[in-house]
């Protein structure tokens, strides 16, 4: 079966939707995913190895000056012959790229907006939850249009790049990682250096990394020595091999809490005004992952106390079990 993924954006979403390919890939093992994503995050897809196919780059440009890039995009799509395009975004443009699309069966979701669902001659029900559950229970409901389980089997692999080059205390280290920035203010807790100084007291083999598209200063803390500030430093992709090999990830509502997830790793989502619900680290009822809630969806009264319980919780957890095992 040679299937055509529409998921262009966002970093957070693609991550969303590489899990369903996955278990496209393993319901249908002899499935050629292809994948239509924007060129800032195109080498995240390359790298995970779910997509056997084409990855066709979506150079995107907003308003007008966009229109030729998107003509170009779907002139790619109209060159190839696909027995499915599974519409993952579901807007004007990947309606476009749908409609012009050779396949037989293209499928879109109830959710889709801005005309795109014109295209299609499949649309996927909602979940029993409607709007108001995860985008990953959403992607789900494509599977049995083309004739698979919508469930999840395991978790996908991303080959990233090693981020030892940047410090030497990194090789062949399961650090605890802490991802302290999000797209928005409003969802970033302020206690990640109080945070980090009762890690690196409490847990004295852990090794403890920061890691952020935005500088940090380095927290006032003892034991400096198994900390490493690598804000400002990595790049998408030594991010995405820091979070494979962490012993914990420790963010906010963002786009690296679901690489983490969708990696296996353990995870720690710290959630104020957005729901873990619909945008926890999946799926939610896994031991592996983990989230607090804010007091009154107000994330400065989460204390790092609080957190700091939480961490010390999962790391006992799991050396538990590596025991055990």
């Amino acid at each position: 079966m040679r299937i055509l993924i529409l998921k262009p954006s966002s970093l957070g979403d693609i991550i969303c939707a590489l899990p369903v390919a996955q278990s496209i890939r393993q319901q249908c093992p002899e499935a050629v995913i292809s994948w239509v994503v924007k060129k800032r995050f195109a080498e995240v897809v390359r790298r995970c190895a779910t997509v056997n196919g084409e990855v066709i780059v979506f150079n995107h440009r907003k308003g007008l000056r966009g229109l030729p890039r998107l003509h170009q995009v779907v002139r790619e799509v109209e060159r190839r012959q696909y027995d499915a395009v599974l519409d993952f975004q579901g807007l004007l443009r990947t309606g476009w790229m749908t409609w012009r699309a050779h396949a037989s069966l293209k499928v879109g979701s109830v959710f889709a907006r801005e005309g795109s669902r014109l295209a299609y001659n499949a649309i996927v029900p909602a979940p029993e939850g409607g709007r108001s559950t995860h985008a990953i229970d959403k992607l789900l409901q494509f599977l049995p249009a083309i004739g698979l389980q919508p469930e999840l089997r395991s978790p996908i692999e991303i080959r990233g790049d090693a981020p030892d080059v940047l410090d030497s205390r990194l090789a062949n280290a399961h650090p605890i990682v802490i991802l302290p920035n999000s797209r928005g203010a409003h969802k970033e807790w302020q206690y990640y250096p109080e945070l980090t100084a009762g890690i690196l007291e409490q847990n004295p083999d852990s090794l403890v990394v920061w890691d952020s598209h935005l500088p940090w200063d380095d927290p006032v803390a003892n034991g400096l020595s198994r900390f490493v500030n690598l804000t400002a430093r990595t790049s998408l992709l030594q991010m995405v091999e820091l979070l494979r090999r962490a012993k914990l990830v420790i963010a906010n509502d963002s786009g690296p809490l679901h690489i983490a997830a969708a990696l296996g790793r353990p995870t720690l989502g710290l959630f104020g005004p957005t729901s873990p619900e619909l945008y926890g680290p999946y799926p939610l009822e896994l031991p592996r992952n983990n989230v607090l809630t804010a007091p009154g969806g107000h994330l400065s009264q989460l204390s790092s106390e609080t957190v700091l319980r939480k961490v010390c919780e999962i790391i006992s957890c799991g050396e538990g079990r590596r025991h055990v095992a």
